[in-house]
């Protein structure tokens, strides 16, 4: 039990984007003593993921003026870039519409947080920890946090903002060279591409956003190989385009209840706009301030059918790349140094001089073999966190802690993140934001939205701490 003297601790277990963001919202807006302890297991904090590559080809995926960390200061990252024009790396010119590199983004991130610390209100402090959390035990009404060193901390609320889980293995059996040097199962870490002879032919299993990443990356790397892209589909991202904004064509309507009723009124939609000469893209754009309504509004049989049956074509044409990345993907493709292919993977074995890889075509049925150096997973990051195998997840659910949705997309929780007990209550001190929200609120990764819950997340932390220790909200 606290004295009613203490000053609360908040604790913030990740430090990619959507920690920080929490972290900067509540040094923004706390008024009244209170402790901030971001953990973070790298060095840095703020890049994350997606936004932690150095390489210049690696570009944002959404325009300047639509990337601002701060939902009340909509130009904000526009407006951090163009103060920074023609310094060392940066663009000599910026522009709203510009797509930039991420590592820009990344930078921007860390500095939001580093500007929110300095500016925050007396006693309102913030602490990183660099350490790997490995359990939480509850003390009456707080929390000791387990660090992987024998380290430990209390605290009063504990916000989790781990991310994206890495992905499926592309053959789900065990397979001896998933212990070969010559199998990457998570692309983006260090190292991923070394080795490869600049010469060599190299397997992609997956046609996302990832696999393009590692394209560039190949490129960058004066590889001029072979790259085989497999996929079940053989879809590949859409490309941006310039276009003006679209009306709220759900406005005042009643919301679809179901997939097949929602998909034949965006279908409506997108036929009446060609009419017009609008394309697509604002129409599916248009769809964003109702996302989550419309996620909410499915049952979770409904959410199964959209999975099964929809989800690959909504990611391609939901998440888009900058014209100048589809560009350059497409030269390759013309010059046949890429080759994208749909079908199902069903060998991978070992050789002395590579990997030998078998997968059947999608269209026609053959079976097509090719022998790569290299094999990169980038299937996408799995949603299932009662499977991955890492301490933390393993001792919550031990400990009933957390739950996982029906569909297994993400951690059970309330729409504002409070997490839920496995198939009891909600846990009270226990939030999250971003990926592991994905069950409850479907799109909760991109910028846009991860901005608004840490907004409302932090102010629903600090309302959550007892009236008596004088909070001004």
């Amino acid at each position: 039990m606290r004295s009613e003297n203490s000053i609360p601790v908040f604790a913030i277990i990740g430090g990619g984007i959507s920690g920080c963001l929490v972290a900067a919202q509540l040094l923004r807006t706390a008024q009244a003593p209170l402790r901030i302890v971001l953990f973070e297991r790298m060095t840095d904090v703020g890049r994350g993921v997606a936004y932690g590559t150095e390489n210049r080809e690696h570009l944002l995926n959404v325009p300047a003026s639509r990337m601002s960390a701060l939902p009340e200061q909509p130009d904000h990252f526009y407006e951090w870039v163009a103060e920074r024009v023609g310094r060392e790396n940066y663009p000599a010119r910026v522009a709203p519409g510009d797509f930039l590199p991420r590592w820009i983004f990344g930078e921007y991130v860390r500095a939001v947080l580093v500007e929110a610390q300095s500016s925050a209100a007396v006693d309102v402090e913030m602490e990183r920890i660099k350490g790997e959390v490995v359990d939480f035990e509850e003390e009456g009404e707080m929390v000791r946090i387990r660090c992987g060193d024998g380290r430990s901390f209390s605290a009063d609320r504990v916000v989790l903002a781990i991310g994206n889980l890495p992905g499926e293995y592309p053959i789900k059996k065990p397979l001896p060279v998933y212990h070969s040097q010559r199998y990457v199962h998570v692309p983006w870490r260090p190292g991923t591409l070394a080795g490869i002879p600049t010469d060599a032919d190299v397997l992609i299993v997956g046609a996302g956003l990832t696999a393009i990443d590692i394209v560039l990356e190949l490129r960058a790397r004066g590889h001029h190989g072979n790259v085989f892209a497999l996929s079940r589909r053989g879809l590949r991202p859409q490309v941006h385009q310039v276009t003006a904004a679209y009306h709220d064509f759900l406005e005042g309507e009643e919301l679809p209840t179901t997939m097949l009723g929602l998909f034949r009124r965006v279908r409506k939609e997108v036929k009446a706009a060609a009419k017009a000469g609008v394309d697509w893209r604002p129409v599916l754009d248009a769809l964003r301030m109702h996302a989550t309504e419309l996620w909410r509004n499915l049952s979770w049989t409904e959410r199964a059918k959209f999975m099964r049956h929809v989800r690959p074509f909504w990611e391609i044409h939901r998440h888009r790349v900058a014209p100048l990345v589809a560009d350059n993907i497409q030269e390759q493709v013309e010059t046949g140094r890429l080759q994208f292919h749909a079908g199902r993977l069903l060998k991978l074995v070992e050789k002395p001089d590579g990997v030998e890889a078998q997968f059947r075509l999608r269209r026609s049925g053959l079976v097509q073999a090719v022998k790569v150096a290299k094999v990169i997973n980038c299937t996408g990051p799995r949603s299932d966190y009662s499977k991955y195998q890492h301490p933390l997840l393993i001792n919550l659910l031990a400990r009933g802690l957390i739950d996982h949705d029906p569909l297994a997309l993400g951690i059970t929780a309330s729409v504002d993140g409070c997490v839920q007990r496995y198939r009891g209550e909600l846990v009270g001190w226990l939030f999250t934001i971003g990926a592991p929200m994905k069950g409850v609120l479907w799109e909760t990764t991109s910028v846009p939205e991860i901005r608004e819950q840490a907004r409302a997340l932090a102010k629903q932390l600090l309302a959550s701490i007892d009236l008596k220790m004088a909070w001004a909200v």
